[in-house]
Order: structure tokens, then sequence, then C-alpha cells
């Protein structure tokens, strides 16, 4: 949509927001005050704050193990109960920046004039944020982006963050707002859900892409030196997932099966 828009004097950005080490920085006051607030009971929130916060860590250092401590704050990754809590935190976000476009200080964009506007796109730590490309949105953007990593202990990491204008943005309007945004601009959003944002009428690079990851999966597990049981657990639970997704969204030629398939099958006999 952002590169299709080439007319109007109002330019567009999308922002994809990188969150540094999302789930380390979640802080525990945090958390338990957004899960009263979302209308958990009091009880229940106790309990949740007690699996949360009494994990305890040791240290290798040359090979020894050092003495326990607790964490002050971060969810533990693996825990089946981290995605649904990082996902209650992150819409503190989505509220804030809900509540700025009801209050015409922020606008999404429109993907068909009657149609309501999008301000923001979430998928765990996947976040992409759309507004108008002025200093007034840029000025409401860094102000809630601010707001909410006080609040949350979150860090944008602007270097891994990308945002691109559309066609019609002047490169004033650009340079203004890169001034309150200082992440890298981009010609379109490279990957969203870990597969490229931007699909035209070719599907190669996004098979392209899939069979890079299994590829770069299967020569790491190779060099373990894994027994054929091991081999045989991470191509059911990880290598045949990965194609999950994907498929879920396109069909994949037959031509791909059959490079998946060799590449498992030269992992599983080599």
């Amino acid at each position: 949509m952002l590169n299709k828009k080439t007319k109007g004097k109002k330019g567009l950005v999308g922002i994809k927001l990188d969150m540094a080490k999302a789930y380390d920085r979640i802080e525990m006051d945090f958390l338990s005050n957004t899960l009263l607030t979302t209308g958990f009971p009091n009880n229940l929130v106790m309990t949740i704050m007690k699996c949360v916060s009494s994990v305890s860590f040791s240290v290798l250092i040359n090979g020894q193990p050092t003495t326990t401590f607790t964490p002050q704050r971060g969810l533990r990754q693996g825990d089946p109960l981290s995605p649904y809590l990082f996902i209650l935190c992150a819409e503190v976000l989505s509220g804030l920046l809900l509540k700025s476009q009801e209050g015409g200080l922020f606008h999404g964009l429109k993907i068909a004039n009657n149609a309501p506007p999008i301000s923001h796109l979430f998928f765990a730590d996947d976040s992409v944020v759309f507004c108008r490309a002025n200093t007034e949105e840029a000025q409401e953007l860094t102000k809630i982006f601010k707001l909410y990593q006080n609040a949350s202990g979150q860090k944008i990491n602007m270097d891994k963050s990308e945002m691109c204008f559309s066609k019609n943005t002047r490169l004033q309007d650009r340079l203004r707002f890169r001034q309150w945004m200082p992440i890298k601009i981009t010609e379109r959003i490279t990957k969203y859900l870990g597969i490229p944002a931007y699909v035209g009428r070719s599907k190669q690079q996004i098979f392209n892409h899939l069979i890079d990851k299994i590829r770069a999966k299967l020569k790491g597990w190779k060099e373990r030196h894994l027994s054929f049981a091991g081999r045989a657990i991470l191509i059911k639970a990880v290598a045949q997932a990965m194609s999950t997704y994907i498929m879920s969204c396109f069909m994949l030629p037959q031509g791909i099966c059959d490079q998946i398939e060799s590449l498992i099958s030269q992992f599983w006999w080599g």
C-alpha cells in the first residue's frame, strides 16, 4: 500500500520496530500493574507473579557454576506463560496508539477510502506502526514510545528498526521525520513475521528465503554429530515446522518441496 501511494499531499510512513531483548526487559512492577488494570483478580495476579519471579539463575565461569541469583526483571523464553504475558504488556503500547488516534493526534493507514485506519500491526514482538509523515505525528510517536519504554523497561533498537515512506512523501518531510525518528530508511519494510513483507508476482524470493533458512539450520545441526534419534526430533520439531507458516500463506511449488526434502534427506543420511 505504501509503495502504491503516489498521489496526494499527505505522505505516509511505515515503521518496523525491533525491541531489544524484548522478553528480558519487562519490568515486574509493570507486568503486575498491567495484569491488574486488565481485570485479573488479585489472587491470580499474585500467583502469576510468583511463577515469573521465583526463577533463579547460575552462570558458568570457566566451567564452574556461580552462586544463584534472582533476576529483577524479564520473562523466561521457553516458558509457555511468557508469550501471553508479553502480549498483555504490548497491549499497553497498542492502547496508547489507539488513544492518540482517537484524539486526532495520530493517523493510521487506510487501504480504501471508506476503510477504518490501521495505525499498527502487532504479533508478539513483531510490530509495525503506520502514520502520516509529518513533524507533528513524529513528535507524538516519539512521546508514546518514550512513555512506553520508561514504564515497561522495553527499549526500541533504533539500529535494527526500519521505516519506509510512501512514494508521494517529499524529501524535506522525510528528513524532518527522521530528525525525530533516527531509524534507517529502506525502500520497503523487508520482513514481517519471518517472511518478506513485500511480495510481487514472483514468489521465488520467499521460497529462496525459506530454503536458505532450512539449509542454515541443518548445517549447524550437522556439525554436532547427532544420533539418528536426535536428528529425527529436530527434523520433525523444527525443520518441517519452518515451512508451516509460509505454506499457510502460499502454495509451495513442487520444485521447492523437492529441494526441502532433498536437504532433509542429506542431513538424515549425512
